[in-house]
């Protein structure tokens, strides 16, 4: 495992990267931008985003084509990062990486089901590289939902879902979906035994304390818009969390209405993001990922030797993707400055 000396060269690597992010000032700027066009230009001629979109016309970039490019950006980076770790933590990022593929897998899988062209679906995949599992081209010639399931037998996904495939013209694709998130919880609770275990405590909080807001998220869904039983609910819950017990986590599921489940929220030490949100889904979204954000800036701060460091820098970058996804798509619908923020986590 990682050594004094490989985590300080790796953490300079990191600040160095960290350095390219927007600062306050550039986000305020891009805020600031008074159409989409503007928007644009800026991130182009302004910021470290140059050098993702060189060689596109921005003048006829549409949204769709902006998220691509950032994310396909973003993951350069990611693998990057790799040819700096010993081969244990090459291995985690793999795992991590899982988050990512899952993504395009339910594109796929979700054009497959409403019959979207193949061409279509491939604009709209993003996290293709050296660390795919999946052959993408073999996943795209796939008919149905069933015969994509069927061509990812050998990979880590096919066990979690292969039950499930005969489900789909009944439940749709939500069962295969949720059983794919957890595959990367699944598979990073197995390795994180390896790990030293100053490195497994900060993996703990950082993904525990995601899946204990997911969970939140999920079963207010659930309850809210699924009208689900508290026993299904429950199935789906992930077990990696940080500050919930399973206890918890089950008399949540089992409130008899939203406005039991809101006090039982209320009684939480998350209980300050769903008050913000005031549990409005076009909030909600953004206050998890605010309330993460902080604790990855604590992690980036403090500059200790070990994977924090990296995780930190890993999930901030990801968060500035969203951010500015959000800032220039609401520029189209000429929302002032005020009205954006509400819908980011940064701050300025």
């Amino acid at each position: 495992m990682g050594s004094v000396v490989e985590f300080l060269a790796l953490n300079t690597k990191v600040k160095a990267l960290e350095g390219r992010l927007l600062s306050k000032e550039q986000i305020g700027e891009l805020i600031a931008c008074n159409s989409y066009k503007e928007a644009l230009r800026f991130l182009k001629t302004s910021t470290k985003y140059s050098e993702a979109l060189e060689g596109y016309n921005i003048e006829e970039l549409h949204r769709g084509q902006l998220e691509v490019i950032l994310k396909k950006h973003y993951i350069r980076n990611f693998t990057k990062l790799m040819h700096y770790l010993s081969e244990d933590y090459k291995k985690l990022l793999r795992i991590i990486f899982i988050r990512f593929e899952v993504e395009d897998i339910k594109i796929i899988l979700r054009g497959k089901y409403i019959e979207r062209e193949n061409d279509e679906l491939l604009n709209m995949l993003n996290f293709q590289c050296s660390l795919s599992t999946v052959d993408y081209n073999e996943l795209l010639q796939a008919n149905s939902v069933g015969e994509v399931v069927e061509k990812l037998r050998g990979t880590v996904y096919f066990k979690h879902i292969a039950n499930l495939v005969k489900d789909v013209e009944k439940e749709g694709l939500f069962q295969i979906e949720m059983a794919l998130d957890f595959v990367y919880f699944i598979m990073l609770r197995k390795f994180m035994k390896k790990l030293p275990k100053e490195d497994r405590d900060v993996i703990r909080k950082l993904n525990g304390t995601y899946a204990d807001l997911l969970n939140i998220q999920w079963i207010f869904r659930g309850i809210k818009y699924y009208k689900l039983k508290p026993e299904i609910l429950f199935n789906y819950t992930i077990y990696d969390g940080w500050r919930l017990k399973k206890e918890d986590i089950k008399a949540l599921c089992y409130s008899g209405d939203l406005k039991e489940f809101y006090n039982r929220v209320n009684s939480t030490i998350y209980k300050e993001v769903f008050y913000r949100s005031n549990f409005q889904e076009y909030l909600l979204e953004k206050e998890i990922l605010a309330y993460l954000k902080k604790i990855y800036l604590k992690y980036s701060s403090e500059f200790k030797r070990n994977i924090s460091v990296v995780l930190a820098y890993l999930e901030l970058a990801l968060l500035e993707c969203r951010d500015i996804i959000s800032i220039v798509e609401n520029k189209r619908y000429s929302q002032l400055g005020e009205d954006i923020i509400q819908f980011i986590t940064a701050t300025i």
